[in-house]
């Protein structure tokens, strides 16, 4: 009688373990189903730390080609925005707010940093690079400013895409682009340190972004000091404050 319970016990465990295993499979293909769904949507993923490949060519608005290597050559960080130059909408608002926040951020632009507009739209030429150039550094307040407007093959442009996780999907049916919005961060060594997702930037952040990027070498002694009180939170790419709640 023992005997016959303790079989009994034995097949229920094993049933359930069987119904568990088959529980797991399933979410782990409902997760990796999703994984995919959410990349084709044109969103980023997190690869902070990793290195991006600094030898990968462009052109700029002036049509003379330069690697990310040269844009980096004298300065401590890159701040890298991926759009593409038809987009009306959400890559016109990125650049507004953009531009705005960093002529209230009052650091020059190129010296210690500098920033690169890459298209990710391989038919967009030298021309419309130009005449974003013409229209969007000015805005910055600063003529002068090293904000540079790039387009590339597309296998440059999916290599760097890739590397920064960075998804888009082109739909014919209206001749745009679905993608997400952020400003990505790349150390003088070519890691790809920082984000901060979505088109409205805190001048605060940026600055505190770029800080953190360059190892503390750009930034005055209170500027560094003020970054003490937030809290870089890698899941939605923004500071948080460490006084508050959040």
């Amino acid at each position: 009688m023992a005997q016959k319970k303790y079989l009994q016990q034995k097949r229920k465990s094993i049933i359930y373990l069987v119904l568990l295993g088959i529980i797991l499979i399933a979410f782990h293909h409902r997760s990796y189903a999703e994984t995919i769904k959410q990349e084709k949507q044109g969103e980023i993923y997190e690869k902070l730390n990793t290195k991006v490949d600094l030898s990968l060519k462009f052109k700029n608005q002036l049509g003379n080609i330069v690697s990310l290597n040269d844009l980096l050559q004298n300065e401590k960080v890159l701040i890298i925005t991926l759009n593409y130059y038809k987009c009306t909408t959400m890559c016109a608002l990125q650049f507004v707010n953009l531009a705005d926040s960093l002529k209230k951020l009052g650091w020059k632009i190129g010296d210690g940093f500098r920033i690169a507009t890459v298209s990710f739209d391989p038919k967009d030429n030298v021309d419309i690079a130009a005449e974003k150039h013409k229209v969007w550094v000015p805005k910055t307040g600063q003529e002068s400013a090293k904000w540079d407007f790039l387009v590339a093959d597309e296998e440059s442009i999916k290599k760097l895409t890739k590397q920064l996780n960075f998804y888009y999907e082109y739909e014919p049916r209206t001749g745009e682009y679905s993608h997400a919005a952020a400003l990505f961060f790349i150390k003088k060594d070519g890691t790809f340190y920082r984000y901060l997702y979505g088109i409205v930037y805190e001048p605060k952040e940026i600055k505190q972004a770029i800080i953190e990027t360059s190892s503390g070498e750009l930034g005055s002694f209170i500027e560094k000091i003020m970054t003490k009180f937030s809290k870089y939170k890698e899941q939605n790419g923004k500071y948080v404050s460490i006084l508050s709640n959040q």
